[in-house]
């Protein structure tokens, strides 16, 4: 029996490239733009979520319209925010998440931790309005809504419950589909002139 060596790298390059990535495990929405959110806790475990939608410029996506998308669609999450903003330009913090019937609650003083910390790739975040966040590394967020916290297709939010300057273990980064489609022809490639 001959091992299909191009086969046998392909499916070494998938694996490789989804352990760096953090590859999402959970689809949800639709529309021809995506991304994404980390949960992680003791009592959720690490949970990405690829999160499809039609982005507009006019009216913006924020990390708590990524999180309503994920609340409607999963029956065992429930989630709680405080409102640190206005009425009319709310700022949430999110206070509670609620996950198959365990609570995890943002502690009070004198410690405040463990609480849901908020780290973001991509888009907008910033007090008192956005400014652009640089892709591919988790940097510290400022709240949950817009104008403080605007998504951007490929962008990343991760919420972990720890204590401050906690990021999720998840690496935001592109998906891998791009660099495993680049090896996969340069095997290609590769096997083509080796044969000849």
């Amino acid at each position: 029996m001959k091992i299909n060596i191009v086969r046998v790298f392909a499916v070494a390059c998938t694996l490789l490239s989804a352990s760096f990535a953090g590859a999402a495990n959970i689809i949800l929405g639709s529309g021809t733009d995506v991304s994404y959110l980390v949960l992680e806790s003791p009592n959720i475990g690490s949970r990405t979520y690829e999160i499809y939608y039609t982005y507009s410029s006019g009216s913006p996506l924020d990390t708590w319209g990524l999180l309503q998308i994920i609340d409607s669609a999963e029956s065992d999450l429930s989630i709680s925010a405080d409102n640190y903003g206005t009425v009319g330009e709310p700022n949430y913090f999110i206070s509670a998440i609620t996950w198959m019937g365990v609570t995890e609650t943002n502690a009070g003083a004198p410690d405040y931790a463990p609480y849901w910390v908020q780290s973001v790739a991509g888009g907008l975040a910033g007090y008192p309005t956005g400014v652009p966040v640089a892709d591919g590394s988790w940097s510290e967020g400022s709240g949950v809504s817009a104008p403080f916290r605007v998504v951007a297709p490929g962008s990343w939010d991760g919420l972990v419950y720890g204590a401050y300057g906690t990021v999720p273990s998840v690496n935001p980064v592109p998906e891998p589909v791009a660099s495993v489609m680049v090896l996969m022809g340069g095997a290609l490639v590769w096997r083509r002139r080796r044969a000849r």
